[in-house]
């Protein structure tokens, strides 16, 4: 048996991915990159010239996160205490997302039904796309699919054509 490093769901031997939040399972088999010194990573909450970052607690990163969509000027908040999935609500698959974009134009800006995800991992925010058709991006870089990248305050995220500015507090 395995258990989920995330959320803590137990799942049989060799299962790839989290039934419950996603999270890939099989540490012994990551697909090796370069690391990065911890010099050069960006850390959410430890940037001195962030003004916001002082009401932070020490260590834990941001607890919540705000999203707002440019188009519609519609805001939404989450606590990053699990994942927060995002992409267009669609009952017929059982697809009901934290961050349902539907009513934002999120078919005609080409997000899909699981589009990306955000979540909190060791005190960094990382957003992850879950295989979208038409991508996520960081300020306008696109994400490589089902590995995260780190997300910082003041960040724009794209899901397809879709805009959205993050706040993390």
């Amino acid at each position: 048996m395995i258990k989920c490093p995330f959320c803590g769901t137990t799942h049989v031997a060799n299962t790839l991915f989290c039934s419950e939040c996603g999270t890939y399972l099989l540490e012994d088999d990551r697909r090796g990159t370069d690391p990065l010194g911890t010099d050069e990573i960006g850390w959410v909450g430890e940037d001195e010239e962030d003004g916001d970052a002082g009401h932070l607690i020490k260590g834990t990163g941001p607890l919540s996160i705000r999203l707002k969509i440019i188009e519609s000027g519609r805001e939404v908040e989450a606590t990053l205490n699990k994942a927060i999935h995002m992409g267009r609500l669609d009952p017929a698959s059982d697809v009901f997302p934290e961050v349902d974009l539907t009513n934002d134009n999120g078919l005609e800006k080409g997000v899909s039904r699981r589009h990306a995800r955000i979540l909190k991992r060791e005190g960094t925010v990382v957003v992850e796309d879950l295989g979208s058709i038409n991508g996520t991006f960081i300020n306008s870089k696109r994400l490589a699919p089902y590995l995260p990248e780190v997300l910082r305050h003041g960040d724009q995220l794209q899901l397809g054509k879709l805009l959205i500015e993050v706040e993390m507090f």
